[in-house]
Formats: structure tokens, C-alpha cells, sequence
């Protein structure tokens, strides 16, 4: 489970209303033309529609579990795709806060979709917003629940996706996101967890294991890394040097 409360937060929501107005307000001020692409109101609104139906879809079904007679799959992958254009326009119109806003606004999208075991089909806004999360803390807590959350997000990530059949991109998100989940989990020094961010690395980028313990053991033997921990990552690096 992601989060504790069951629909959309309301922190979630007050921070995706704040930057609304702030994305909506910046654009009615610049001279940008949209052209053919859809407007920041527009996108905003789709957004509002699909926050409205989720809470109902809860009301009328249950907080967790299938929901039998909706595609929640494509209800969220719309509604992260719109958010994702949102985000756009706040990195065109120069709103860096305003854009890991609405990421995390999709990250709460991808909660609820996790919780009516859906799939996710979309991945770069949830990357990017677990990533910003996590550069911006050192608490052993939070960064065990942001891996916590990459690990639940890694597993209900669509199968077209975790196919990985764009292998030649090292900038997919897929590939972002196995790295990250493994490297927060070594930040974590919790060896459990470390165990089960690698596993899911070998599982799912095996071509890039060598390279990632490599560096990996050169970042654990710095003096801040528990000996377990460093022990832990010598294990793994023999284990796939030997393989490859």
C-alpha cells in the first residue's frame, strides 16, 4: 500500500490547485501562443473531471480492490497523460516548482490506480517526482517509503513497458526507475531492502547490473556506509562480474 489515506489527498489536491492557478495565471500573462496544442485551462480541467471521478468511483466501489465495470487503466493513463502535458507547459513557461507539483499530483494518480490494481502506462511523471523526492532528503524513514513506493510502482508497471524493448534509450524512464529504486534503497543502508531493489535490477536490467555495482562499490566504501553495507554490495558486484 503507497499511502495510508485512501483517496486522493487533499494535500495532493491543494497542491495541484495552487499550481494550477499559478500555471493558468503565467500563461494568461506571457505572449506564448498555444496553437494547436491544448491549453493550460483546458488541461486543468480535464484533471479536475478525473479527481472528481476517482473520489467516485471510491464512494460507489471501495477504496481498494478491481473496479469491475470502469477501466481504471485508462482512466489513469489519461488523466498522468494529462498531467504530463501540464507539467510541460510549466517547464515552458519557466514554473519548475509549479512542475514537480503536478507530478506529484500524477504520483497520487498512480496511488489510486495501484490500490484498484490497475496498471500503469505512463511513467515519466511519476519518475521525475520520486526522483525530485528523493534528492531532496537524507531521513532513513522517508527514503525507505519513497523506495517502498518505487518498488510498488516497478511492479504494477504495464507489461508493454516492462518488456523494455527500447533498451538502446538509457534515459527511459523504466531504466530510471529500477537505478533509483536500487540507489535509494543503498541510501537507506537497510540490507533487506537493498536485497530486494537488486533483485528486481538483475530481474529487470540485467545488461546494466555490472556497471551499476561497479560504481556502487566504489560509492559504498566511503567511511558514511555500515560494512554490511559494503559487504552487501561486494557480494553482488562478484556475483555479476563472474556472471558477465
Amino acid at each position: 500500500m503507497l499511502v495510508e489515506n485512501m483517496t486522493i489527498p487533499v494535500e495532493i489536491r491543494s497542491t495541484f490547485e495552487e499550481a494550477s492557478r499559478i500555471i493558468q495565471e503565467t500563461f494568461l500573462q506571457s505572449d506564448i501562443q498555444s496553437g494547436s496544442q491544448v491549453t493550460p485551462d483546458q488541461l486543468i480541467e480535464a484533471v479536475s473531471q478525473f479527481l472528481f471521478v476517482f473520489d467516485k468511483l471510491d464512494a460507489e466501489n471501495g477504496e481498494t480492490g478491481a473496479i469491475l465495470f470502469d477501466d481504471v487503466n485508462q482512466l489513469g493513463d489519461h488523466a498522468i497523460g494529462f498531467l504530463m502535458d501540464l507539467a510541460y507547459w510549466a517547464d515552458r513557461l519557466r514554473l519548475p516548482k509549479s512542475k514537480m507539483d503536478v507530478e506529484k499530483t500524477a504520483l497520487g494518480v498512480a496511488h489510486w490506480l495501484i490500490r484498484h490494481e490497475g496498471e500503469l502506462r505512463t511513467l515519466e511523471p511519476l519518475v521525475n517526482s520520486l526522483a525530485a523526492s528523493a534528492n531532496l532528503t537524507q531521513e532513513p524513514a522517508t527514503l525507505k517509503a519513497l523506495a517502498q513506493v518505487m518498488g510498488d510502482t516497478i511492479s504494477h508497471t504495464a507489461p508493454s513497458i516492462q518488456a523494455d524493448l527500447e533498451k538502446n534509450d538509457p534515459t527511459r524512464p523504466w531504466r530510471i526507475l529500477n537505478f533509483n529504486y536500487a540507489i535509494v534503497a543503498t541510501r537507506t543502508q537497510d540490507t533487506e531492502l537493498m536485497s530486494r531493489a537488486f533483485d528486481t535490477l538483475g530481474r529487470n536490467l540485467p545488461e546494466d547490473c555490472v556497471e551499476f555495482f561497479e560504481q556502487g562499490l566504489q560509492q559504498a566504501q566511503k567511511a558514511n556506509y555500515a560494512p554490511e553495507v559494503q559487504a552487501m554490495m561486494k557480494t553482488h558486484f562478484d556475483r555479476w562480474t563472474t556472471k558477465h
